[in-house]
């Protein structure tokens, strides 16, 4: 096994453990946040979206292992292009979460203006709050889990281009420059 595999192998190992907190947090979020954050979009829909590229990414950790294992360049190939996918839409979500946490804080003020609910004025600096740190965990989470999948993506590289270095033969030159040929 070489180095490629290796390293694949070690961050997909990493990749499992963080997708796993991010699955973790984002359940949370999602069971514990406030009614009336719910009927935010976009609050809603990026956590709902980090719970779903989470899960993404914890299977994707288990095909990669499972691909360096094996040595598949057909496992490692559908595994490289489902992490591209999981890694645009982390990336999605991370810079939604740092351009929209100020907007999520007027869309809740607009809400209590708009809809007043018993003890609206009280509640909402505690539920920004609360919303504010729960969104900055699953962020930061997202953003972390990013970085592991730009190592697994070097990774993966690696990994196909040491099976590919093994499909080559050398041929018998009986004092002639050695000639290889790929079988």
């Amino acid at each position: 096994m070489g180095i490629g595999a290796t390293l694949l192998k070690i961050t997909s190992a990493l990749s499992l453990i963080v997708s796993t907190a991010l699955v973790g947090v984002s359940g949370y979020v999602y069971r514990h946040q406030n009614p009336h954050i719910g009927q935010i979009a976009l609050a809603r829909i990026t956590v709902q979206a980090a719970l779903g590229f989470g899960l993404l990414t914890f299977i994707l950790s288990i095909v990669g292992y499972v691909g360096a294992t094996k040595k598949n360049k057909c496992v490692l190939l559908f595994f490289f292009t489902f992490l591209q996918t999981a890694l645009a839409g982390l990336v999605a979500i991370s810079a939604a979460l740092y351009t929209g946490l100020p907007w999520i804080d007027e869309q809740l003020e607009t809400l209590c203006k708009d809809h007043p609910w018993e003890n609206c004025t009280d509640e909402v600096p505690k539920i920004e709050q609360q919303m504010r740190s729960h969104l900055t965990l699953v962020r930061s989470i997202s953003l972390s889990i990013c970085v592991f999948l730009f190592g697994i993506i070097h990774a993966t590289f690696l990994a196909v281009s040491e099976s590919k270095r093994n499909m080559y033969k050398e041929i018998p030159s009986y004092e002639r420059p050695q000639t290889f040929v790929v079988s």
